[in-house]
């Protein structure tokens, strides 16, 4: 068994599409990806997580079943003009079975990536999708392990509210086959990573099931099991690897779960939770239930909310958020908690990769952005220790959100980074504002000044240590414009 890769408090995850990215640098299997496309698509060591998106094994039903859905086929020519039958490669998440997608490789080849990412101090986090398996899988037939209709044939997955998804088939968790067959699967799996993204993993709380199969699953024989499966399946898997990085794709059932979807979920177990509730907060650009979310949420200082401005399951960042963008991914990357972004949005990519493909259309990259984004990674490692809200003060105040990250031991820097200050205008106008940073500047008075390094703009500011503990930081910024300091002292 290799040993698992440490995995430093507020992670930058990468999310890797592997079957895109093998197609884009036009080599057959990961074996045969060079040291240097590998260290380009980990941004030059900005990266502590790899979500190898796709590394599991489909069969062939999802793939034909997409190609003859013309729902589907017109999906994929809005997202692809020139589409044809070869770019679809079918869902990553119509898995049949937890063995390495034969499109990468074998076992041995994905063991092999992981090394390599382990060799430049990376952890390798794979999928885990608990609701349902793809319709051919090889287990279909193991009796209690899918719900069936009364018909007798495998329901499809799906969850309380859309509909079906019909290139899968729905998992039994109250039946105690499937229990013990999927708690199997997920210690495997674990064997082989350092962490799993656990696909909508709130479909596996029994209020959930209840409200979506309840019935039906009664009048088959089957009852609500008295422990939920995470709390049952996840002390077996942290026996064996207690630092395991388990992030819960989620999202909010209200009128299901009133206490919320995250918050159960993290009680059950999991590391983190996805905060799709900051990133629907960036969108409507409410600044009272923005700033709400982000200073009352009862699991955002703990470090345990999953924060994103783009993953495969929404636009890309620079199409949703617009002029907004770089405003938005600030604040969200430099929040406690792991820090998620794809494959290609450093690069200010606009066009959606669908899962279902094997590639989006061709652009090229954005210059403003790919030119911050480098200097925004490489400050992200300086974003842990101690998270503070700072005090804005002036007519203005209203229009930003600011906060600050004091290192601890773990945290401290080899570049002398004293604190890190973000502070950004979410609004559509220019603002002032004072930012009192006695909580961030107190006992860091080794010199008479202090060096403030903008990853944003690039520049550099020098300030008395005296004028900022006892003034403040007076800050001028044009709408949705941000600064992300980090603060030595001279």
């Amino acid at each position: 068994m290799a040993e698992h890769t440490a995995i430093p408090a507020h992670p930058s995850i990468l999310l890797l599409n592997s079957r895109p990215w093998l197609y884009e640098l036009q080599v057959s299997r990961l074996k045969d990806v060079t040291d240097e496309q590998l260290a380009t698509a980990l941004l030059g060591g900005s990266v502590d997580v790899c979500w190898l998106q796709g590394c599991w094994e489909l069969g062939p039903y999802g793939r034909q079943h997409d190609l003859s859905d013309p729902g589907r086929r017109q999906h994929f020519q809005d997202c692809l003009p020139d589409f044809s039958e070869a770019d679809c490669i079918g869902s990553p998440y119509a898995i049949s079975r937890y063995t390495c997608n034969p499109d990468l490789g074998t076992e041995e080849d994905l063991a092999n990536f992981r090394a390599r990412l382990a060799l430049k101090g990376v952890a390798l986090m794979v999928d885990f999708v608990p609701n349902h398996m793809a319709r051919d899988s090889p287990w279909i037939d193991i009796p209690d392990l899918f719900i069936r209709g009364r018909d007798g044939n495998v329901a499809f997955g799906k969850d309380p509210y859309s509909g079906d998804w019909t290139d899968t088939a729905q998992l039994n968790y109250w039946s105690h086959a499937c229990r013990d067959h999927m708690l199997q699967q997920l210690l495997d799996v674990a064997e082989r990573c350092d962490g799993m993204r656990v696909d909508m993993a709130m479909l596996c709380v029994n209020d959930v099931i209840e409200r979506t199969w309840g019935p039906h699953l009664r009048e088959q024989g089957f009852h609500r099991p008295g422990e939920e499966f995470w709390v049952w399946a996840l002390p077996k898997l942290r026996a064996r690897h207690p630092n395991f990085l388990l992030v819960a794709e989620c999202y909010e059932y209200d009128e299901i779960l009133p206490n919320g979807t995250m918050r159960e979920l993290l009680r059950q177990g999991f590391s983190a939770a996805y905060d799709k509730v900051l990133y629907d907060r960036l969108t409507e650009a409410h600044m009272d239930k923005l700033r709400g979310h982000i200073f009352h949420s009862p699991n955002m200082g703990e470090g345990q909310l999953c924060h994103f401005t783009e993953n495969h399951d929404e636009d890309r960042a620079a199409k949703h958020f617009g002029s907004r963008v770089m405003a938005a991914t600030v604040a969200s990357l430099t929040l406690p908690g792991p820090r998620l972004f794809m494959w290609g949005q450093a690069l200010g990519l606009r066009e959606r990769l669908a899962v279902h493909l094997r590639r989006a259309r061709k652009e090229e990259a954005d210059a403003d952005l790919s030119a911050v984004w480098p200097r925004l990674l490489a400050a992200l490692p300086h974003c842990r220790g101690r998270w503070v809200g700072l005090h804005v003060h002036g007519d203005d105040s209203w229009r930003f959100l600011a906060w600050g990250w004091k290192p601890d031991g773990e945290a401290s820097s080899s570049e002398g980074t004293v604190a890190c200050i973000v502070v950004v205008n979410f609004t559509d106008s220019m603002g002032w504002a004072t930012l009192k940073l006695e909580a961030l500047v107190a006992g860091s008075s080794h010199g008479d000044t202090m060096a403030l390094k903008d990853a944003i703009s690039g520049e550099t500011f020098v300030r008395s240590c005296r004028d900022l503990r006892d003034e403040g930081l007076i800050v001028g910024l044009q709408a949705f414009q941000s600064h992300l300091f980090q603060c030595s002292c001279q």
